[in-house]
This record gives C-alpha cells, structure tokens and sequence, in this order.
C-alpha cells in the first residue's frame, strides 16, 4: 500500500546516481572530465578514487575483470545506498516540502558516494598490498572522496527529487 508513495521518490534519487555512473563509464566522458578538468585527477595521484564508480561493460584499457566487476558493484552500492536513504526519509515525512526532498536527495547521492568509495578504497588496499593502517587509510579516503563527490553532483538527484515533494494545497480559484 505505501509502495507507490516512495517508488517515485526512491527512483527520482537512485536514477540521477545510475545516469551518471553511467555517464562516467563512456570514454568520452571520462577523457573530456580529464582533460578539462584537471584539478579532478590529483586526489586519485594519492590513492583515492577517480569520481564516483563508473559503469562499464568491458575493462577500460589495461585494467582487468576483476577491477571492472568490483567498480561495477560500487556502483551498485552508490545507487543502493541513495535508494536506501531517500527511500528512509520518505517513511519519516511522507509529506515533506520540495525544498526538504531536494535535500535528502542531495544526501542521498553523498550517502552513496560515501559508500561506494569505501568500497573502492579497500579494493585499492587490496590491489596495493596495503596492510592493516594501509586498509583503514585507503577506505577512509575512498569515503572521503566519494562524499566529495556527492557533495557536488548531488544537486542532479536533489533537483529530481524535488519534483516528487508533495506541494501543499493552493487556495481555492473560482471563475
């Protein structure tokens, strides 16, 4: 029965954060991110994660499928996790305002980009090696950097979000 009160609200969150892992896994749009965007690459040349987690069908360039199973499945934990928390804030005030949804959508995609990076921060200290302080840094930075990102892009899931918000009844018109 409540179903169909927070399927919009979930899919308005969760679909913006699959758009752009998406978007993220065309080599296009990686190269122009990289190119025009340079400032974007120097938290990776320190060990975090590029961005949010890409979606791909094939391994970019050298890297194996294993790399492209585990960037898969963080993307599957970022839309989850965004899900998961508007999904949450929709039980809890079903008849909030649009600027409040905004906000939970925004959160929501820093929520999952949080996630997501912890993930891929312990994939990376796997990867390198890392020992037990090598774990802990590599995932603390791996969130670190995927709330970063949410933090600036969440305004795509925020907007969307937004455009579910139960507005208020208006006065009455005549005529």
């Amino acid at each position: 029965m409540r179903l169909p009160r927070i399927a919009p609200a979930v899919a308005a969150a969760a679909g913006p954060c699959l758009l752009l892992a998406l978007l993220l896994g065309l080599a296009p749009v990686l190269t122009a991110l990289t190119a025009h965007a340079g400032w974007a690459l120097v938290p990776s040349a320190l060990g975090a994660p590029l961005a949010l987690p890409p979606l791909r069908a094939v391994p970019l360039g050298s890297t194996g499928w294993t790399q492209l199973l585990c960037e898969d499945f963080a993307v599957a934990v970022l839309v989850t996790a965004a899900a998961l928390r508007m999904r949450r804030h929709v039980r809890l005030r079903p008849k909030a305002g649009p600027g409040r949804r905004a906000l939970a959508g925004w959160t929501s995609l820093v929520a999952g980009g949080a996630a997501s990076g912890l993930w891929r921060g312990l994939v990376t200290a796997r990867m390198t090696d890392a020992g037990p302080v090598g774990w802990l840094a590599y995932g603390a930075v791996g969130a670190v950097s995927g709330a970063a990102w949410g933090l600036c892009l969440g305004w795509l899931p925020g907007l969307a979000s937004s455009l579910t918000a139960r507005r208020a009844p208006g006065p009455a018109r005549e005529g």
